[in-house]
């Protein structure tokens, strides 16, 4: 006797279609997985053996084959547990299951028969989609995740038991939003730009990134406002499309972090890891290749705060998904592509001791130590970033006054016709924002005048920039000629952007 239904397995940030095939014969008993599985998958059948013998079916006392198809993909993953059981019993008459190949199944079994959530389940749920099978049979637990998907109709069951009768279970849950809102438990918020007190320059520097997507560096000692400005950025940014938020929840739901995004203000992610991280667990990696914060910070910003104390090779990763806009990993079971178009933001202190160049502090590192300090950061890495601001520590007068509720500049409204008008200017191109113009790029859209034209060139000259350098700034004069709606850049906008680079080209703390 023999027949199949249809599971998946993940395979970096996506899923694969997996026929699950049985056949039961004559022979010596015996239960057999074949097909690439990996210890988890093999594991299974202890797990559906008691499963089905709790849950009052028969266990077919014959020679048993499971065949995961394709076999020259690696299985792994505890989610083909219900698929197993379930095709087995329909392969041995004790259940019937109506149009199987339209079906997807994806649970863990305990032992006694119940349901347990796995991960993945959404990006199992896309690919069933593109493949055109129309429903899915899951754990109870993993409801939520289907109110993402619009054209699968989903089967949720506590228990095996609930296969003898999948008409009873049967549960439209249908991607509105409300649904979405109450499925799904965000607690982290950010603050607003306005009420956080002093640091003008940075703050204008933060709305140029928002704005332009460029990557943000701030340089200033301990408490002056780094990290609270850095998330503030979440609030400034355009809210997710539902594309972008059903490609960046994929990628959450399989690492099973999907309680962190915010799905009725649709925020884009705000990734912090720690600087103790390891290599993989930033960029990706592992014996089985799993997504690293880089990925999870995809369509969002990823923030590295104490940048000098991220290992030198562990920064260096960094420099192709900041070009390419994703990482390859290669491992012995495959390479595997994971997205990573993120923004970064990142923060440091000027010195070990943190009060290099502070008035009224007294810094106790040397020269030395401040060189040492600082040379951490690659010039490579440092080339790919747009704007550099120092940032000094706030006076007793802004400590203590009070911001004002409202902002005197409509500060979204400012952005959200910037990026307007840099929509309109790239509808024709590859480029999307300002952040991503190159050479070429900057001789066609970044007009200046003749007089503007003289100003430039002495910047050039007095802040000594090469090629890379004069880019940069072309870049953030372009953005901030559309924070002012500034059809053609002027001379205040270059004013403007020279004022960020003179810190990155000519500050003392930045050596």
């Amino acid at each position: 006797m023999y027949s199949y239904l249809n599971s998946a397995v993940i395979s970096g940030v996506k899923a694969e279609l997996v026929r699950v095939e049985i056949d039961i014969s004559r022979g010596l008993p015996g239960f057999h997985i074949v097909g690439l599985a990996g210890k988890t998958v093999k594991e299974s059948a202890k797990r559906v053996r008691s499963a089905i013998i709790n849950s009052g079916f028969e266990w077919p006392i014959k020679k048993i084959t499971v065949n995961l198809a394709p076999g020259n993909i690696q299985k792994y993953g505890s989610h083909f547990d219900l698929a197993i059981a379930a095709v087995l019993l329909e392969c041995s008459g004790q259940i019937k299951i109506k149009a199987k190949a339209n079906k997807i199944f994806a649970g863990e079994l305990n032992l006694n028969g119940d349901l347990n959530k796995v991960k993945g389940v959404l990006a199992m749920l896309i690919e069933a989609e593109k493949k055109h099978l129309k429903e899915a049979v899951l754990a109870a637990d993993n409801q939520r995740e289907t109110a993402l998907i619009e054209n699968i109709d989903s089967y949720f069951l506590n228990n095996l038991a609930q296969l003898n009768n999948l008409t009873k279970v049967k549960n439209n849950y249908s991607a509105n939003q409300a649904k979405i809102e109450a499925n799904f438990n965000f607690k982290a918020d950010y603050s607003e730009l306005e009420l956080i007190r002093g640091q003008k320059n940075a703050k204008k520097a933060l709305i140029t990134a928002a704005a332009g997507g460029h990557n943000l560096l701030f340089v200033g000692p301990p408490g002056c406002g780094k990290t609270i400005l850095a998330a503030s950025i979440v609030k400034l940014l355009k809210p997710l499309s539902s594309q972008e938020l059903l490609e960046t929840a994929s990628i959450y739901s399989i690492s099973d972090h999907l309680d962190k995004l915010n799905f009725k203000k649709r925020y884009r992610p705000f990734v912090a890891p720690h600087h103790s991280i390891t290599a993989a667990g930033l960029i990706g990696g592992g014996r089985i290749a799993k997504a690293g914060e880089i990925s999870l910070a995809h369509n969002g910003v990823l923030f590295l705060d104490e940048l000098p104390e991220f290992k030198a090779r562990i920064l260096a990763n960094l420099r192709e998904p900041l070009e390419r806009k994703k990482i390859k990993i290669v491992r012995q079971s495959g390479s595997y592509i994971f997205p990573a178009n993120f923004q970064l933001i990142a923060a440091m202190n000027p010195c070990p001791c943190g009060y290099a160049g502070v008035k009224n502090k007294s810094c106790s590192c040397s020269e030395r130590d401040i060189i040492k300090y600082q040379q951490k950061i690659s010039g490579p890495l440092l080339d790919r970033i747009d704007l550099q601001i120092e940032m000094p520590a706030l006076p007793s007068e802004e400590i203590f006054l009070k911001s004002t509720s409202k902002p005197l500049i409509n500060n979204d409204y400012q952005i959200k016709n910037a990026r307007i008008m840099q929509a309109n200017r790239y509808q024709n191109s590859r480029i999307k924002n300002n952040s991503e113009l190159e050479l070429k790029d900057i001789e066609k859209y970044c007009k200046i005048n003749r007089s503007s034209q003289k100003f430039l060139k002495d910047a050039v000259n007095k802040l000594n920039l090469s090629m890379r350098g004069y880019i940069r700034l072309m870049r953030v004069s372009r953005t901030i000629a559309d924070l002012k709606a500034h059809p053609e850049i002027k001379k205040e906008d270059l004013i403007e952007a020279v004022d960020f680079r003179w810190f990155a080209e000519n500050s003392q703390i930045l050596l």
